[in-house]
């Protein structure tokens, strides 16, 4: 991420917009140290589930076309196709497999919950909007291919894991917010999300469209990929031959290529916004000084928080004449990425930690010890990554907050017992 060009910088109160807990992260510097995964737990997800907050399933159709691409990936693998065939009873049946939902906006999810509703079936269901966490979700996500036990007994006569088809396991998915992939569209880095239409006012225009539309569009361009890869990759080799630089946009459509037909989960920064210092550095170190060695990049869930905080900071600074109304550069990355890049960082750095005991010897082997005896120093530089802190959706906390003030409605409660004169 460039360095600021800004003449000021807008110190974030706080990760969620509301008056912050002191806590340990808030007065130590521990956030370097989170893991990934704890780092997006404050963004909350929303599900279709049953009054007991079991997930509906749905059943996506395995269509020929995705039979085909996954084949491409899969021919060395065991089973291939077969693999990820699940359900083909009747002749006329497509092959399905069930699916759970995850949804990033809670508009989306009710959309769903009404769709459900039309259904002849699902007249008289109680369906209702429950909230989770997205490292939940991501983690439930990250099982692919046969998907995630889902608790069912397992055989016995066999002891094996019941089939996807029999409740034996469930896949799951995350799907983005339609409201911030369309304004992730226009932002620079849009290939990381799956957008490389060169009209950026199309790609837009497209996630206002309904599902099937969006679906349809996906799909054909997933089948126009890999072409396009290999042309990419081509073209790549062709310049350096010719001694010419690529450029960042042809770059960066040949490094995310396989994002072409799919989309990502988008996470929003702004050249300028730095996230308040621990207070411990804030008092020994001065703020300014605190500022430059401990600030912290903020990756936005929602492109709106990002505009509010930039219009929030430019009223508060001193110089305001000098600061646009709007952000210059807004860049959009793929959390996927992101996530994944935090942990394969903080492998490296624990790696190195390892690498630098051993070479003490026997002195490295013993806890604290360690830290006071002379070694050879392995150079370490840092990435940037363990400065990253994700600021969750306004309109998803607010929505998550009205979920856990409405409850179930179904509150177990066991009659109460006869005392006194009627008993």
């Amino acid at each position: 991420m460039r360095t600021s060009t800004l003449l000021t910088t807008w110190f974030i109160q706080t990760i969620i917009p509301t008056t912050a807990r002191p806590t340990l992260n808030n007065i130590f510097d521990t956030t370097p140290t989170l893991p990934a995964y704890d780092r997006i737990t404050s963004q909350p997800v929303f599900q279709v589930t049953t009054p007991w907050g079991s997930p509906y399933m749905l059943f996506e159709k395995y269509k020929d076309e995705e039979l085909a691409l996954e084949s491409s990936n899969n021919d060395d693998n065991n089973g291939g196709i077969d693999k990820f065939k699940r359900m083909q009873s009747k002749n006329d049946m497509q092959d399905t497999r069930p699916v759970s939902l995850y949804f990033m906006d809670e508009h989306d999810a009710r959309s769903l919950a009404d769709e459900m509703k039309q259904m002849k079936n699902m007249k008289d269901g109680d369906l209702r909007i429950t909230c989770t966490t997205l490292a939940k979700a991501l983690r439930q996500a990250s099982h692919l291919g046969r998907g995630l036990p889902t608790g069912q007994p397992i055989k016995e006569e066999n002891g094996n894991l019941l089939s996807m088809d029999e409740g034996g396991s469930l896949r799951h998915k995350i799907v983005p917010s339609k409201r911030e992939l369309f304004y992730a569209a226009r932002c620079y880095g849009r290939e990381r999300v799956g957008f490389f239409n060169d009209n950026v006012e199309e790609d837009a225009d497209l996630m206002l469209q309904p599902n099937n539309v969006i679906e349809g569009s996906k799909m054909g361009d997933r089948r126009k990929a890999a072409s396009n890869t290999k042309a990419r990759v081509a073209k790549a080799k062709q310049a350096e031959k010719e001694g010419v630089m690529e450029s960042e946009e042809n770059r960066i459509e040949r490094v995310y290529g396989a994002m072409e037909g799919q989309v990502g989960l988008p996470v929003f920064y702004a050249d300028g916004l730095v996230k308040k210092p621990p207070l411990t550095k804030r008092i020994l170190q001065g703020s300014k000084k605190a500022l430059a060695t401990s600030g912290f990049t903020p990756l936005y869930f929602s492109y709106q928080d990002l505009m509010n905080d930039w219009s929030a900071m430019r009223d508060k600074s001193s110089n305001k004449s000098e600061i646009p109304e709007s952000p210059p550069n807004v860049e959009v990355f793929n959390m996927l990425d992101v996530v994944t890049s935090i942990d394969k960082d903080q492998w490296k750095n624990e790696r190195r930690a390892e690498l630098q005991r051993e070479r003490k010897g026997l002195w490295g082997k013993i806890p604290l010890v360690h830290n006071f005896v002379k070694g050879g120093s392995i150079s370490t530089v840092n990435s940037g990554l363990e400065r990253v802190v994700f600021v969750p959706s306004s309109l998803g906390v607010q929505a998550k907050q009205r979920v856990s003030k409405r409850g179930n409605m179904k509150a177990r409660l066991r009659p109460m017992r006869a005392w006194g004169k009627n008993s």
